[in-house]
């Protein structure tokens, strides 16, 4: 029989001014060694960093995630790089789905870094919020196409589904995005794809407002903010760029945003690079002031357009 627990089961919790990892199992292909507090706002922020044994996503994948973010625990998981998604053999696909549940007053900042899309690949995702009414969800999912031949191939289909619930068993959104292949038309331009999904307890619309004012200076991106149904606690952000830099560029700004308004301060400019060579979570770390490099390089003519 087939085992279908999580390869990645993740519980936060909050103990005292910081949040700690209730639960930390993972097995092949995920690997998580430390945790790291990197903020000095909030001081109870935990950064994670997942990685994989592999690196990539292959043709038999079946990769399981789950999160849960307790009431008062606060948590920023993001991913070791890039990874890409291998050509799959006629008939398989690589599946990936990852199920977040945030209590009253948690806070998940969920950033995965993109996933390439290599020719012939085939990619089915599914990305679940369980958000209570006074819980924060920021869920980002990027995705590039990449043929190292430079030959113009083409991945094969990507599917991919995000549900949003408010702390209720009827979903708030189901969206889908069914692809074979891209197009040779005008959308054959485009080289970066980007979702971010917002859930707030307060403060939604005048968070969409800045986001939206901000899109329009990023040179070669495409993008629009949306209302999401039901009790208008949350808004999505389509994105669309002719390159990948673009797409990361307003996906940085709308989490430097949305920690802002969540906690009066950006995140800091600490990042993946240097988190290796900092203390562990039981540590008190300080931070700069920018987010990372894609603000400083791209973020400063969205700024000055906001």
């Amino acid at each position: 029989m087939e085992d279908a627990r999580p390869q990645l089961d993740l519980v936060f919790a909050r103990r005292l001014d910081r949040t700690i990892l209730e639960r930390r199992i993972f097995r092949w292909p995920f690997v998580l060694t430390r945790t790291f507090a990197l903020e000095r706002t909030p001081p109870c922020l935990l950064s994670v960093f997942l990685q994989t044994s592999s690196g990539a996503v292959h043709g038999e994948d079946d990769l399981r995630q789950r999160l849960h973010i307790r009431g008062g625990a606060a948590a920023y998981v993001t991913t070791q790089g890039a990874s890409p998604v291998h050509r799959a053999t006629p008939g398989q696909t690589s599946k990936e789905s990852v199920g977040i549940r945030i209590e009253d007053d948690g806070h998940l900042e969920y950033v995965p870094e993109p996933r390439i899309l290599f020719p012939g690949a085939a990619l089915d995702q599914t990305i679940e919020v369980d958000c209570a009414p006074g819980g924060f969800a920021l869920a980002a999912d990027v995705f590039t196409i990449h043929d190292p031949a430079g030959e113009g191939r083409r991945f094969r289909s990507l599917r991919a589904t995000t549900i949003l619930r408010r702390g209720g068993d009827a979903p708030l959104l189901v969206d889908r995005v069914d692809i074979r292949g891209l197009g040779r038309g005008r959308t054959a331009a485009f080289a970066a794809f980007g979702s971010v999904y917002v859930l707030a307890p307060d403060g939604a619309a005048a968070l969409m407002a800045d986001v939206a004012a901000m899109l329009p200076g990023i040179p070669g991106l495409y993008g629009a903010t949306s209302e999401l149904p039901g009790d208008g606690t949350g808004f999505s952000v389509r994105l669309a760029g002719y390159d990948l830099r673009s797409v990361r560029t307003a996906v940085a700004l709308t989490w430097s945003l949305s920690r802002q308004s969540r906690f009066g301060c950006k995140p800091s400019a600490r990042g993946k690079d240097d988190a290796w060579s900092t203390k562990s979570d039981e540590d008190q770390l300080g931070g700069g002031s920018a987010v990372d490099d894609a603000l400083a390089r791209g973020g400063a003519d969205a700024r000055a357009s906001s």
